[in-house]
């Protein structure tokens, strides 16, 4: 059954606490006993004060085990409350932080396709749920439920016609609850993915919040966040809540009315001396008991049931295959740096190629230039040495090894990466340099920054190393971003660089400042430079021109100018020869 299948998916988070579970549980369930003894007590001391000759020290007794019993249930009531808030905690957590690293772990292709903003707000209301579930549905209502069972066996054993009329009841109460509540959790689904299709865009307005401002479209976001929101969102909650109305009107009129009908026929029993006015007394103490768990059974089972498919598209994202990145690959003792691309074509779909047939080879400490127009493939190409997608068709080598062969945290480790648009974590400076190699001394992180033109910037900071740099590093210009950058690709001493557009964006100071960074950077490493400056270059030791996804020419600067092909044109369109 479908229930059975998701108390699983629940339980798959309780296992690892199982000894607290079962205190927990244990605790719960004393409390519930407890609970349920003390209607019992109302009927007997109604009939024990009307009974001659009246035994004052029986009434005395009864109240003190009465007054005993409800301390015991207090107590237990409390350890459990204290004990299911942690799990239900302790569950939240390990589910948020659980998804949070299986989606670090997902291949780059996954953050490409997905919005991240919509993947936290489905992660963020599944752990809300979780939680939820864990602490008012498996600590509370099971206990609840062992109360109304009790509560009932113990009115068989006062009017088994009472108890018939009770059973009723309740049977009827919980199928209408059942019943109506199925709509009400598809609509909850509805709202499910209008949240993370809101808050996604919400997140997205917070990240490019630059280009928000720069384009004065402040009003445009606030009439798509009200659209999301006061729109899309409002209009699903509305049709949530009649539908939840119905579900409390229905509820309300057939416990009304149920009810009326047995207390009516408790009274003509009472009339014809069938039960003394103790054991009335007695069955109301336990209708009203067991009511009220009864009445929280409609909200419970709407929170399980909406809480439910949250988690299961949670459960969906854990299903994507992660990168394999502790796999028992190949780890080199020593790596030279030469790289070799044979025969290698690349598509996100298999029947639409972005790469065909690529063939070049970089050897050591070469510097090979990669030009092309926009979207002909150039940042793809470079992307597959990292494997962050992998090739349909042909290998790529280091070292005569195919590097799907390689562990590939060791290749990551050995490849440096240098983007145009540089994100730094809101962290520190001495954080973001040493993010590559958390153990890095400080003398390393030091030579690190001489080496990328950035100390005396650093040094100028109020706080220097312990600077913080603000949200994607928002607090720092472009030149000292892109020199952070480098000093972390530098403290890694990587054998593979990368550059894409490393300089593309900056002024000419910032520019000179950080191509002396870079000079020193390639030093000694197969480099690989992206790039549509075509002065930044020249001195490569060889040039690849893509076009529509291959290589149309190789060759030096000089090679390829004689020719006067692609790389001619152009050259000719930035200089005007």
């Amino acid at each position: 059954m479908e229930i059975f299948q998701e108390f699983k998916i629940i339980w798959g988070y309780l296992r690892k606490y199982k000894k607290e579970v079962r205190i927990t549980v244990v605790f719960a369930l004393i409390g519930s006993v407890f609970t349920a003894i003390v209607p019992y007590f109302y009927g007997k001391l109604v009939d024990a004060a009307m009974i001659e000759p009246f035994s004052q020290n029986f009434v005395l007794a009864l109240l003190g085990i009465w007054f005993l019993t409800t301390i015991i249930s207090a107590f237990f009531e409390k350890i459990t409350f204290l004990k299911r808030s942690c799990l239900g905690i302790d569950v939240s957590n390990d589910l948020t932080c659980g998804a949070s690293e299986h989606i670090i772990a997902l291949p780059m292709k996954f953050h490409k396709d997905q919005k991240i903003g919509k993947i936290f707000s489905r992660i963020d209301r599944a752990a809300m749920y979780a939680s939820r579930i864990v602490e008012d549905i498996v600590f509370l209502v099971f206990p609840q439920i062992l109360t109304v069972v009790i509560g009932v066996s113990i009115l068989f054993f006062v009017d088994w016609r009472l108890a018939m009329g009770a059973v009723f009841l309740f049977a009827g109460y919980i199928l209408i609850t059942i019943y109506k509540v199925s709509p009400i959790v598809e609509t909850q689904d509805k709202i499910n993915k209008a949240f993370e299709k809101a808050y996604g865009n919400l997140y997205d307005s917070f990240v490019n919040i630059q280009a928000i401002k720069s384009c004065a479209a402040e009003n445009f976001q606030k009439i798509k966040m009200g659209k999301d929101f006061k729109e899309n969102l409002a209009s699903i909650y509305k049709e949530f809540m009649k539908l939840w109305a119905s579900l409390a009107l229905y509820q309300n009129l057939f416990f009304g009315l149920g009810f009326l009908i047995i207390f009516g026929f408790a009274v003509l029993l009472l009339k014809q001396d069938l039960i003394s006015s103790g054991k009335l007394i007695m069955f109301l103490g336990y209708l009203n008991l067991m009511s009220i768990p009864l009445k929280d059974l409609a909200r419970r089972w709407k929170v399980f049931k909406t809480g439910m498919p949250a988690i299961k598209r949670v459960q969906k994202l854990l299903r994507v295959k992660e990168e394999d990145y502790k796999k028992q690959g190949k780890i080199l003792e020593q790596v030279e740096g030469k790289v070799e691309f044979r025969d290698i074509g690349f598509g996100y779909k298999k029947s639409r190629l972005i790469l065909s047939d690529i063939n070049f080879s970089a050897e050591p400490g070469q510097k090979i230039a990669i030009v092309g127009g926009s979207g002909e493939g150039k940042t793809t190409l470079v992307d597959l040495i990292s494997l962050y997608f992998i090739p349909v068709k042909g290998k790529i080598l280091l070292d005569g090894i195919d590097i799907k062969k390689l562990n590939l945290e060791f290749l990551r480790k050995i490849i440096a990466y240098v983007p145009q648009d540089i994100v730094l974590f809101n962290d520190t400076i001495k954080n973001n340099i040493c993010y590559g190699k958390p153990d890095a001394s400080k003398e390393e992180m030091k030579q690190a920054v001489v080496a990328a033109q950035a100390s005396y910037f650093i040094e100028n900071l109020p706080h220097k190393y312990e600077q913080l740099v603000g949200e994607r590093g928002i607090k720092l210009s472009g030149g000292q971003k892109q020199r952070l950058a480098i000093a972390r690709a530098l403290i890694r001493d990587p054998k593979i660089l990368i550059l894409d557009e490393a300089t593309s964006s900056l002024d000419v100071e910032s520019e000179k400042l950080v191509q002396k960074a870079l000079d020193r950077l390639i030093q000694n490493r197969t480099t690989f430079i992206i790039a549509h400056r075509l002065s930044t270059v020249q001195s490569a030791d060889k040039i690849l021109v893509l076009e529509k996804g291959r290589i149309v020419e190789a060759g030096t600067h000089k090679e390829l100018i004689k020719q006067k092909g692609a790389y001619y044109k152009f050259y000719s369109l930035q200089f005007k020869i």
